[in-house]
């Protein structure tokens, strides 16, 4: 039950943003609205929960055929990959987090905790970059976040114009990612 009722607030979320009420979304999952305060005391611990479980998906992708006995640029690519497949397989997702980026409905520190994960994962690879001659210096998380904020800003564009997402464009997106951080 506590997925479904996660689910039906991502998608009240991305349709309606927070002016959804507790009664929509429990409308919109099949349960009682009591239901949902067995699960989440109130608006802001369900919208908490949306973060964190949309966190633990994205991280688990992003992360996905990870082995720390590559180098590091192939485990660059292989996260840039999984970021682009992340954000492209599901329209609705990456409006979600679009949404939950630009609109914060939690406290910076409360969104960081909650992407902690697979934001000290990229922060890791890109430190063994660096530490292995192929990037250049700076901040790795700040390198992360302008990775990841060029992966998602370009796909939505592709979707905004109806653009399907060719192995050529797939391909270009990577070399660009790669080339902002890569000596």
């Amino acid at each position: 039950m506590r997925e479904k009722i996660l689910e039906a607030t991502a998608a009240m979320l991305v349709a309606h943003g927070t002016q959804a009420s507790m009664s929509k979304i429990a409308q919109r999952a099949g349960v009682a609205t009591g239901s949902l305060y067995n699960h989440f005391a109130n608006k802001d611990v369900l919208i908490r929960a949306v973060y964190d479980d949309l966190a633990t998906v994205m991280a688990h992708a992003l992360t996905a055929g990870d082995d720390l006995s590559d180098p590091a640029l192939v485990r660059l690519e292989r996260y840039i990959d999984n970021h682009i497949d992340f954000m492209w397989q599901d329209a609705d997702r990456a409006v979600l987090f679009e949404y939950l980026s630009n609109v914060p409905l939690l406290p910076g520190a409360d969104v960081m905790a909650s992407f902690q994960k697979s934001s000290s994962f990229i922060a890791s690879v890109l430190q063994q970059l660096q530490d292995e001659g192929g990037c250049i210096a700076g901040d790795a998380g700040v390198m992360g976040g302008f990775i990841g904020g060029a992966i998602r800003n370009t796909l939505k564009w592709q979707r905004a114009q109806g653009t399907p997402l060719s192995d050529e464009t797939r391909a270009q997106l990577r070399e660009m990612c790669l080339r902002s951080v890569c000596v």
